[in-house]
């Protein structure tokens, strides 16, 4: 386990224990965070796209995973420029493929929203229904996510509980901002 540092100074809260600092795994938490940065910029890329007047199954399909693979290179490049900047280290392309490896979950959050416009395109359902299940799964990924992270019963039920709203809070608002955007 790899402990996580205590707050210091003016901002700092008092101690949670021993067992609240701690990260099982790492590993697994980077990539749960960068899914749910994935997911968050999936249903961002279906709001953005409810706009359109006919929307094609497949070219919906294909800006969602497009939009995915380039905010997975934006945010593979800003954090080569973050570790590059800092301690002026030199790059090296296993560092580039490293960044890479650790943050794929970012597109593979994309891919159930993917599955279901491409589904919609062998006429499975409408296209309507296709952004409906999208935004759905994309809120529920948020709650997956949620109920995986928020932790044992070493933390009070209220804090978990509001932790999974906390992150299904911000997809539903995604998705009711979508909706209100398409009313006015």
């Amino acid at each position: 386990m790899t402990p996580v540092p205590p707050a210091t100074g003016d901002s700092a809260v008092a101690d949670p224990g021993p067992e609240s600092r701690t990260v099982e795994h790492p590993a697994a938490a980077h990539w749960l965070a960068d899914y749910v940065y994935g997911t968050i910029a999936t249903l961002v890329a279906i709001a953005g796209l409810t706009f359109e007047t006919n929307p094609g199954e497949l070219t919906t399909a294909g800006v969602v995973i497009v939009g995915a693979i380039a905010i997975w290179m934006a945010h593979i490049l800003s954090r080569l420029v973050s570790k590059r900047s800092q301690g002026h280290l030199e790059l090296r392309p296993a560092d580039v493929v490293a960044e890479a490896r650790s943050s794929w979950s970012i597109v593979t959050a994309a891919i159930p929203a993917t599955v279901i416009f491409v589904l919609a395109g062998f006429h499975l359902w409408s296209i309507h229904t296709a952004f409906v299940l999208a935004d759905v799964v994309g809120v529920l990924a948020l709650a997956v996510v949620g109920i995986g992270t928020a932790g044992g019963r070493d933390r009070p039920m209220h804090r978990r509980v509001g932790y999974v709203l906390g992150l299904v809070l911000v997809g539903g608002v995604i998705v009711l901002l979508e909706a209100g955007v398409h009313l006015l």
